[in-house]
């Protein structure tokens, strides 16, 4: 029997373009039963539009023009459709019941666990994607083919998607009996096809060493370097998909020289070539203010310039001392007023740039900066989009250095530097983030387990003790303090915030602010 799994770029909310595009995959590629990803007809993340009854009309008259095709060209395929869940279609007739036979063998549209004595399991998916999530798949039906004694298709949502709040992996894989068949990961917005004959025999064992607990406990099992590829990829899909979607053709971020506006500019570029639009479409404005470093503003003009988007410097000194002085701070007070007068006014500038020319503003904020609230509310946690929102601190630092990897020599300098560059808002002059507080990686570490995990106070503290065993435990013990009271003293600040895809698989833990509570009990 030939199982095709197949995934294609989606046209959310255009079920119309996704039947025929179906019907091309089908024309295209011979097998004996086809698998689609789920709700990739309507696209899994049109929402409320499945609400509507002008769409879910356009759903079924596209489900029509399948339904039509299957009988007129004798062909049995695999889906999940809003308003009807898994489906069979087959000789012209939706069947929503979770099996049926084909050519002696019993095939089975469901979760492995439901599937009875099934020869052949097809899994439709639309799981929101996380670096490395086809690794997970790969060892799961491989393990579930080997333990059923039978053969496993699954086909996930990828390209096309919404990334308003997750961004989703495609891939379509065949095994069968604890065998990889084959398997397709969808790395570009074009049709990814996984075929094999299961009777044929032949394939891959696929293993994974379990890596134990990192200081980066993020990598789990995987290679760094693998996971922070495939990081990367899924920041620059998700980029992509909203530029894309929006027909938007120009960003507009702040470049700073700091890491997180680093990252994010190398995000665009990416997505900006993806596209196939001009490097000119991204326009970098290095706004230097009181604390700029003559460091960082060097770095900020070495990479824009290395890689070729169009620069705008706008000094904001004199339009936030003017700001100071009409409300009547006196500058020489360097408070939490002086401070984030100079962010505010950087994204104003930004907002009112991308007003003059049709452009997305991008944000730079990362996860770990939106975890402890060291970040000002309207200034840098307002953006129109922001690849890095999901993206803890020590994971921007580790992709800069693993990009720089690919880079010529110029580049790589800069970003290395960057990378190496103490952190800082650079709101004030000598400002250092980490000396302010406490180190990145401790608090990144607290992040995973707190966020992901839901481990308690005890349970991190001891974790760390473990792991970070070259480190006094007065220093982990006050950073896991500062952790806790800033995550609780700051939840108004990601209450209110920019849309961003959810890329590493979990999204911090909301706490209204008025809900009084203490977890470190």
């Amino acid at each position: 029997m030939k199982i095709l799994a197949a995934v294609f770029d989606v046209k959310t909310g255009r079920p119309g373009k996704n039947a025929a595009e179906m019907i091309k995959i089908m024309r295209e590629n011979d097998a004996d039963i086809y698998l689609f990803p789920a709700y990739c007809l309507t696209g899994a993340s049109a929402g409320k539009l499945v609400n509507y009854q002008s769409f879910a009309d356009q759903t079924n008259e596209a489900l029509d023009t399948l339904l039509e095709y299957s009988e007129n060209e004798n062909k049995i395929f695999v889906t999940a459709v809003a308003g009807y869940e898994n489906i069979i279609v087959r000789d012209g007739e939706l069947l929503q019941k979770a099996a049926t036979t084909v050519d002696g063998k019993r095939i089975v549209v469901a979760q492995p666990g439901d599937d009875g004595n099934a020869d052949v399991i097809l899994l439709p998916t639309a799981m929101a994607g996380y670096p490395c999530i086809q690794n997970d798949i790969i060892e799961f039906c491989s393990e579930a083919s080997s333990s059923k004694n039978c053969a496993i298709a699954v086909a996930n949502a990828g390209f096309g998607e919404s990334s308003a709040d997750n961004v989703y992996k495609g891939f379509a894989g065949v095994f069968n009996k604890g065998i990889i068949c084959a398997f397709k990961s969808q790395d570009e917005p074009e049709t990814a096809v996984a075929c094999y004959d299961v009777d044929a025999g032949g394939g891959l064992v696929y293993t994974r060493p379990n890596r134990g607990i990192d200081r980066i406990p993020y990598y789990g099992k995987n290679e760094p370097h693998r996971y922070l590829d495939e990081l990367f990829k899924l920041q620059t899909q998700a980029l992509y998909t909203r530029l894309h979607g929006c027909g938007i053709k120009k960003i507009v971020l702040g470049v700073s020289g700091g890491a997180d506006s680093t990252l994010a500019l190398l995000c665009a570029e990416k997505a900006i070539k993806m596209l196939k639009l001009p490097m000119k479409n991204i326009i970098a404005v290095t706004m230097p203010g009181f604390g700029t470093g003559t460091r960082t503003r060097a770095n900020a003009d070495a990479l824009t310039n290395t890689l070729g988007v169009t620069t705008i410097t706008v000094d904001i000194k004199k339009a936030v001392s003017g700001h100071l002085s009409d409300i009547g701070h006196d500058e020489t007070l360097q408070d939490v007023t002086y401070e984030n007068a100079q962010a505010r006014e950087r994204t104003q500038i930004l907002f009112d740039i991308a007003n003059m020319h049709n452009a997305l503003v991008l944000g730079t904020g990362d996860m770990s900066e939106a975890a402890l609230g060291f970040c000002t509310f309207g200034g840098d946690t307002v953006s129109h989009y922001n690849p890095n929102a999901t993206i803890p601190k020590t994971l921007v630092l580790e992709l800069i250095k693993h990009i720089a990897e690919t880079k010529d020599e110029k580049t790589a300098g800069i970003l290395t530097d960057i990378a190496n560059t103490p952190i800082s808002p650079e709101l004030k002059k000598g400002q250092e983030t980490e000396k302010i507080i406490g180190r990145y990686d401790l608090h990144d570490f607290f992040l995973f387990f707190f966020a992901k995990l839901h481990k308690s106070y005890d349970e991190i503290k001891n974790l760390a003790l473990a792991v970070f065993e070259d480190t006094d435990e007065s220093e982990i013990v006050t950073c896991l303090d500062v952790f806790y009271d800033r995550y609780k003293k700051n939840r108004f600040k990601r209450s209110t915030v920019f849309e961003g895809a959810n890329l590493i698989g979990f999204s911090l833990p909301y706490i209204a602010a008025d809900i009084d509570y203490d977890l470190k009990i």
